[in-house]
């Protein structure tokens, strides 16, 4: 087992309390944490309450061994998720990476919601695969596997992809228009 866990760190601009509410208010991590599926309340459930423990002033610990703390800094808030060194719930070890991919497209869409969407409910579409839609936009974060590009024609909205996964965030996009997006996309 590995000594050191994975560390996520991202800069939201936006005061520390409003981003400390979008940990612990339901609604909220409805406008960021992951996609729309008929799990999704369940899942922030179960990852943000049930199995989750306030350890201090703005950090939360979730499923007893990954934490998030967030500090007030001059650009904002810094949101940093320490992951628990792989090996400490052998059963997930098989997940970790994935897990930790998961953890950086949430926290890229937590940066965003608050920084282009603040308090507006937005819809989602998700692909298990990577999408080449052929839309363009402004690039906003680029990790080892993944990227991200602003949308204006969707709100403006997020498209994140990676070669396993990829999810679309819009804001005001008509119900036609998105089914159109999720065929283009094929379909998931």
């Amino acid at each position: 087992m590995s000594d050191e866990g994975v560390r996520i760190e991202i800069t939201v601009a936006a005061p520390v309390d409003e981003v400390w509410e979008s940990f612990r208010d339901k609604q909220k991590i409805l406008h960021w944490h992951g996609w729309e599926y008929d799990g999704l309340e369940q899942e922030i459930d179960g990852t943000f309450f049930t199995d989750a423990e306030e350890t201090g002033s703005h950090a939360l610990s979730i499923h007893g061994h990954d934490t998030f703390t967030l500090t007030p800094v001059p650009e904002g808030t810094r949101v940093v998720l320490t992951r628990a060194p792989k090996g400490t719930l052998p059963e997930w070890d098989e997940y970790y990476d994935e897990i930790t991919e998961g953890w950086i497209t949430f926290l890229h869409q937590l940066k965003f919601a608050h920084e282009y969407q603040p308090g507006r409910a937005r819809r989602t579409l998700f692909w298990p695969h990577e999408v080449s839609l052929g839309i363009s936009g402004k690039p906003f974060f680029e990790s080892d596997h993944q990227r991200g590009i602003v949308v204006e024609e969707w709100g403006p909205g997020l498209l994140i992809t990676s070669p396993k996964v990829s999810v679309a965030t819009t804001y005001g996009v008509p119900d036609d228009e998105l089914e159109a997006l999720r065929q283009k996309g094929g379909a998931s």
